[in-house]
């Protein structure tokens, strides 16, 4: 019997774990992964979702090997996503949006909305009650992805979490602290460097911690990729 053909969709994309996951899961489902989407300020040469470098996002898009669009805020950052998502909608043949929300009520309906409002379908394949966040985490692990923080607020966190691998000692450790384990009230946010999906894996060349509006940052100035062995 014929494997039937999944969906055309696109992928809101942070670079962190949570959209990671999102993207994991439906590739698995067979759907058709037109391209990626992430909400930048050109501005500033930064993605909104985790204040990474245009340069850096790119070239994780690159060792996924998925189209990567970059939709500018430009001070209206809802309108700029929904002409954005309408465009990917008419140009590309895509039916859906997936968002890697965890339990966040606000923060799916607000997707929702601007999805509906732009024609597609939202999707929420990482979608998880509360109390299933330490299990959720405890996947992104064992799949094999290595990921690493890359802010994490100065209410919760010091200066060493920046930079930390995403191991079972951090597994172990955030169980420890007053986050979420997964970060879904922004504690802390990531940047994956491989996994099971990329076709090559990022090494980073030159970075720094930088504190910044109540958050420590890892600045992440260089990578590069480099071949799986």
């Amino acid at each position: 019997m014929e494997r039937k053909k999944g969906k055309n969709v696109a992928v809101s994309w942070s670079g962190g774990k949570d959209s990671c996951l999102a993207l994991y899961r439906v590739l698995q489902q067979n759907d058709n992964v037109v391209c990626l989407v992430s909400m930048v300020s050109e501005k500033d040469d930064r993605n909104h979702a985790h204040g990474v470098r245009l340069d850096i996002l790119r070239l994780q898009a690159a060792a996924l090997g998925l189209p990567l669009i970059l939709v500018d805020s430009a001070g209206e950052y809802e309108l700029s996503l929904k002409r954005a998502l309408y465009l990917i909608k008419e140009e590309y043949g895509v039916e859906s949006i997936v968002f890697g929300s965890l339990y966040s009520k606000e923060d799916r309906e607000w997707n929702e909305k601007v999805s509906y409002q732009s024609g597609l379908q939202p999707l929420f394949p990482v979608w998880i009650s509360q109390n299933h966040s330490s299990n959720l985490l405890h996947e992104f692990i064992s799949l094999g992805f290595q990921s690493i923080v890359c802010r994490a607020s100065t209410k919760v966190f010091d200066s060493t979490w920046p930079g930390r691998l995403l191991d079972w000692d951090f597994y172990n450790e955030i169980h420890q602290t007053e986050s979420c384990v997964m970060g879904e009230a922004g504690e802390y946010h990531t940047f994956v460097l491989d996994g099971p999906i990329f076709q090559k894996k990022i090494a980073i060349t030159q970075s720094t911690v930088v504190l910044n509006s109540g958050l420590w940052s890892l600045d992440i100035q260089s990578c590069r990729l480099l071949d799986h062995t």
